[in-house]
Formats: C-alpha cells, structure tokens, sequence
C-alpha cells in the first residue's frame, strides 16, 4: 500500500522536469526536494518489507539524490550570479541523470521482486 507514494514522487518528478525546461529553477528545486522527501517518507515508514537489496538499492538512490539536491544549489548560487564555479552546472545534470538512471534501475528491480 505504501507503493502508491511512488506516485506523487512520479508526478512532483514530471513537473521538477517541466518547471527547469521551462527556466524556472527555483521551482525546479522546490519540487525537487518534495519527491526526495515523498521518497524519504516511503523507505522509512516501513523498513521491515524491504530486503537487504532493495534497502542498499533505495538508500543509494536516496545518496545519490541528496548529492544532486546540493550540487543544485550550487549550481543555482552560479545561475543567480553568487558564485564564479561555471562547472557546477554540467556537473549536477551528470549527477541527475545518474540519479535517474539509478532510481529507474531500482524501482525495476522493487517492481520484479518476488512477493511470497
């Protein structure tokens, strides 16, 4: 039943996308940080469904999002003009398109599991 937190996460995930295509970074990571905390909330409440794989697989999406998330305020200090790093941009797209790739990877593997 806790699996339908990964719908909101889905949504908020669609419209994070969105909003930065649109140019909107702020909201961009606003929403962002909404779908780490849906997903946050989802491993934490109930740990005791969740197997050694898909425990080390969440906690490592979970790791790999909270690097993006500060990445992206460093980016966004640089896009506002509060920093002279140019490199943190390219830097946070690769750690989110890993971060994806990785939470992709994961959610296949939580969605094959074996539920005997």
């Amino acid at each position: 039943m806790l699996d339908l937190l990964l719908i909101p996460a889905a949504l908020l995930l669609a419209f994070a996308l969105l909003a930065v295509r649109r140019g909107d970074h702020r909201l961009h990571g606003h929403l962002m940080m909404a779908t780490f905390t849906v997903v946050f909330l989802r491993v934490i409440l109930h740990p005791r469904s969740l197997g050694r794989l898909h425990l080390a697989l969440w906690l490592a999406v979970l790791a790999a999002a909270g690097s993006t998330l500060l990445l992206g305020r460093a980016a966004l200090a640089w896009r506002e003009g509060r920093s002279a790093r140019s490199g943190i941009p390219r830097i946070h797209r690769a750690s989110g398109a890993f971060t994806l790739a990785l939470a992709a990877l994961t959610l296949a593997v939580w969605f094959l599991r074996d539920r005997r």
